[in-house]
């Protein structure tokens, strides 16, 4: 066995014996868990090149919850004009679950140009999304995505068998929650852009019963943004998502109006110090506050160093720590550290990536495992 062999049996042998006993935890390391969560850089280039691939990004989020980021997206040409797009988005988080089949026939208006004819169905066939969308691109490198969707447009529908009064629920007005998604993408070759706008109607359900016992309002609205650009050995990168959202509800006499803020910006500092090494320094803050019925409020910053040592061969070894430091309105200041140990394998067109995040403050607790990631990406 050589050395790099070595290397990586010791590797996963110390991953499986962690995950054999059960970790200590808490959520006040969701922010550690982002930062781990994300793609990296070269990751997402290798995606934004095909038309046809899946990735996936997954991990602990503590002892009952399991972090889910999946998407797949596959095309084909029917005819000259006319092609069909299918994509998968499934997302399993604390406050997002989402999971989106979109079967996206389109027409070939020119050689840089689609309209779209988007449908994404679910179980419930109240829950279904129907929607139109323009695309300017040859590719994913380098486009602009608009659409215009209507999520539950079949709800009414789907409820009219159903007798009127307080389990009839359905929008009242045509008040549907319709949706503009905004997608621009570019990449250039020390650099890349990505937006992603979500803008959400105001809507409105009501129970059929006179008088209504049930009612709820609300809206939703993300931004989503990614940059990096190169300086011969130094890169400079910002991440930032930003989601805001209300919904109000009364039930029955109850009124309940929750309104979350939540930001949550990122700063990356690289030097390429030679072929092997290039060492990353994040910078995170997450900022977050509800109104209920009780006003919650959280600050968060935290840190991530990052070693990137690229042996001979296909792998990348990752070798860092992260900590954090929290605080809320309730009172509560904590701070976290980690120790991590990650593996990156890129062949041909499966890239993995294997990271544990080990306990970084001593004493340690009783586990030394703390959380663990991977992401899997496979190009068609």
């Amino acid at each position: 066995m050589n050395g790099v062999n070595k290397f990586i049996f010791l590797f996963f042998l110390l991953v499986s014996i962690l995950l054999a006993y059960a970790p200590e935890d808490s959520n006040y390391q969701y922010l550690l868990d982002k930062q781990l969560a994300h793609y990296f850089q070269s990751w997402e280039i290798v995606f934004d090149s095909t038309k046809n691939g899946m990735r996936t990004s997954q991990g602990c989020l503590d002892l009952l919850n399991w972090y889910i980021n999946l998407e797949l997206r596959y095309e084909a040409y029917l005819s000259k004009i006319l092609g069909i797009r299918y994509q998968n988005h499934f997302i399993g988080d604390y406050n997002v679950h989402i999971s989106n089949h979109y079967f996206q026939p389109f027409f070939q208006l020119k050689e840089n140009a689609r309209l779209f004819l988007s449908i994404t169905t679910h179980y419930y066939k109240g829950e279904d999304e129907i929607g139109i969308g323009y695309f300017v691109g040859k590719d994913y490198l380098n486009f602009l995505e608009v659409f215009s969707l209507v999520e539950n447009f079949d709800r009414n529908f789907s409820l009219q068998a159903t007798a009127a009064g307080p389990d009839k629920i359905i929008y009242k007005n045509f008040m549907y929650p319709v949706k503009l998604k905004l997608t621009y993408n570019r990449n250039w070759s020390k650099g890349r852009f990505r937006t992603e706008i979500l803008f959400g109607k105001k809507y409105r359900l009501e129970s059929t019963d006179e008088p209504p016992t049930y009612r709820e309002e609300g809206y939703s609205h993300t931004w989503y943004i990614r940059f990096w650009q190169d300086f011969r050995r130094f890169r400079f990168g910002f991440l930032n998502e930003l989601k805001w959202s209300l919904k109000d509800t009364q039930n029955s006499g109850l009124n309940i109006r929750e309104k979350i803020f939540d930001d949550m910006p990122e700063l990356q500092f690289t030097y390429r110090l030679n072929e092997k090494w290039i060492p990353n320094l994040y910078l995170n803050y997450n900022y977050k506050n509800e109104e209920d019925t009780l006003f919650y409020e959280r600050n968060v910053f935290a840190y991530l160093v990052d070693f990137e040592f690229y042996p001979d061969g296909n792998f990348v070894w990752h070798f860092g720590t992260q900590r954090n430091f929290y605080q809320n309105n309730l009172g509560h200041k904590i701070k976290e550290r980690r120790i991590n140990l990650g593996l990156e394998y890129r062949y041909k067109n499966l890239w993995f990536y294997l990271v544990e995040a080990m306990e970084g403050d001593f004493p340690t607790p009783k586990y030394l495992h703390n959380h663990t990631y991977l992401q899997l990406m496979l190009i068609f």
